[in-house]
């Protein structure tokens, strides 16, 4: 049996204070999917984000870039203002007209749409919708800042519990936009 101070007996404990629904679909969710509960918790405070275990960290943030996807990330951390895709591939035209030697497909949309999502599905770039038109910043705090002003929302009230809303609407890893949230906030 658990000892009085110990996690499972915490845990049992504030079961207790829950109503029955909620009860059940937490003890789901724990069975289920326990990495989402952990996360939820966290972006609702109940939890601090450094003690989020390892495996609650998106498995996309660890995922190995291709060459092509590290130099267009090298070339776009000082793009400066937000671009979109085809705004990127005419600063890289202009600017870096080589990348287009070593990587020919770079001209294609499709081709640099697939390379800027790896490289925001890897925590490198970030990216918002502004109306139709998609976004991409050097940075994730830059993105979250400008998702915050198309949003309504002044940054210093945004918290842990914005980082879920934050993430859907831009696709970026949930923990990518809780540390850029974190560094927006500091």
């Amino acid at each position: 049996m658990a000892s009085e101070g110990s996690p499972d007996a915490r845990v049992e404990s504030a079961f207790e204070t829950l109503g029955s629904e909620t009860e059940a679909a937490l003890r789901r969710l724990a069975q289920n999917d326990p990495a989402l509960l952990r996360e939820t918790l966290a972006d609702l405070g109940y939890l601090d984000a450094e003690s989020e275990s390892a495996d609650t960290v998106e498995n996309s943030e660890t995922a190995d870039l291709t060459p092509a996807q590290e130099r267009l990330g090298e070339l776009l951390d000082s793009m400066g203002n937000p671009r979109s895709t085809n705004e990127i591939i005419d600063l890289l035209a202009d600017q870096h007209p080589s990348f287009f030697d070593e990587h020919g497909s770079a001209k294609h949309r499709p081709w640099m749409s697939n390379q800027l999502n790896a490289l925001v599905d890897a925590g490198e770039l970030g990216r918002y919708r502004d109306g139709r038109t998609i976004l991409y910043t050097p940075s994730i705090a830059d993105a979250v800042r400008h998702w915050a002003l198309k949003n309504d929302y002044f940054v210093e009230d945004l918290t842990g519990r914005h980082v879920g809303r934050i993430a859907s609407d831009t696709e970026m890893p949930r923990s990518a936009v809780r540390e850029g949230l974190r560094e927006l906030t500091e």
